[in-house]
């Protein structure tokens, strides 16, 4: 997870060279920005001897980006980082500690006042994993909880890339309805559904969205859905974990409490715990508070109870063969 942030930072330097290179080509005119008031070997950082290595590489690279974004005429530099749960520090001292590295690294060069700033977006163990990566950390981070969208926002977010792509494609109103109530306005899916629905259109060879397309569209959607989207979640996952984690479709919901799944599930409660722990620390459950957990990705358990009928019934998702648009509309 170290090497990958230094990546992240070789590859930003790359393409910051790279948009350089393409405004001299064209004759673009780069405002000059100043310089940094500081040097890197003006640098003095306490180092705890344990990762003082490590926590140097990742301060310099950081310090490089920023230096040479300032030479290019930029203001500074601002590291995102999407699904940003993923980093996350060892329990062992002796471990990895990649988000405890980034967080030091950043503060140090912000106090030399180096134009650097970070934005981190992911699933709600983000929070947790801070708090637990640095004593204080809700002082450094402005947090913004960004859930699904409001129906108009989802109305527009369907609509306005259809009326941009230029393409004449006509919608059904009702299908707009639909696809808003299905999506529940998370944002992914919005995308996912529209994607399908317009393969599906130049599957029939048709420039009309209606919700009969639309229903001849769902099997395919939700195929999809489960193989690239929650599928993943699952996979990576020992088969204690995934035990447990399936075994939550059959317990009362919402929440997921964990008095209701001592009964539900064949494992002793400290079993259990420990297993919920490790599901969290996964990315798929969070918990909301003592005793009671959710599932971090939106109508997880609605595809936790199609996997649980598929493997009674012992159907795989396949990738071949004919699609559902392909069965029902020819």
């Amino acid at each position: 997870m170290v090497s990958a942030l230094l990546n992240i930072a070789h590859d930003s330097k790359l393409r910051l060279s790279r948009v350089e290179r393409i405004k001299k080509a064209i004759g673009g005119a780069v405002r000059n920005a100043g310089t940094l008031g500081v040097g890197w070997e003006e640098f003095q950082i306490t180092y705890d001897p344990l990762v003082e290595q490590q926590r140097e590489d990742v301060t310099k690279a950081l310090f490089e980006v920023v230096e040479m974004a300032v030479q290019k005429g930029r203001e500074g530099f601002v590291l995102l980082l999407d699904e940003a749960q993923v980093v996350r520090d060892e329990s062992k001292r002796t471990g990895e500690h990649p988000l405890s590295l980034l967080i030091s690294s950043i503060v140090a060069l912000q106090r030399r006042e180096i134009p650097l700033g970070l934005v981190l977006c992911g699933l709600p163990t983000l929070t947790g994993n801070l708090l637990k990566a640095r004593s204080y950390t809700e002082r450094m981070f402005r947090g913004e909880e960004i859930g699904s969208l409001k129906e108009g926002d989802a109305r527009e977010a369907f609509e306005k890339p259809l009326a941009e792509s230029g393409a004449e494609v006509t919608t059904e109103k009702d299908l707009i309805s639909k696809v808003v109530e299905e999506v529940e306005g998370y944002p992914y899916f919005i995308q996912l559904w529209g994607a399908e629905l317009w393969d599906a259109a130049e599957i029939a060879e048709i420039n009309h969205l209606s919700t009969r397309l639309l229903d001849a569209a769902r099997p395919e959607i939700y195929r999809r859905l489960d193989l690239d989207f929650y599928n993943p979640r699952v996979e990576t996952l020992t088969p204690a974990e995934q035990d447990v984690l399936l075994s939550t479709a059959d317990s009362e919901y919402p929440p997921l409490v964990v008095s209701k799944l001592n009964d539900a599930i064949n494992k002793t409660p400290t079993n259990i715990n420990v297993l919920l722990g490790r599901l969290v620390d996964a990315g798929v459950l969070y918990r909301i508070r003592k005793g009671e957990y959710d599932y971090t990705a939106p109508r997880f358990r609605d595809y936790l109870v199609r996997r649980s009928e598929a493997a009674r019934t012992k159907q795989v998702p396949r990738r071949d063969g004919p699609t559902a648009i392909e069965q029902t509309l020819f």
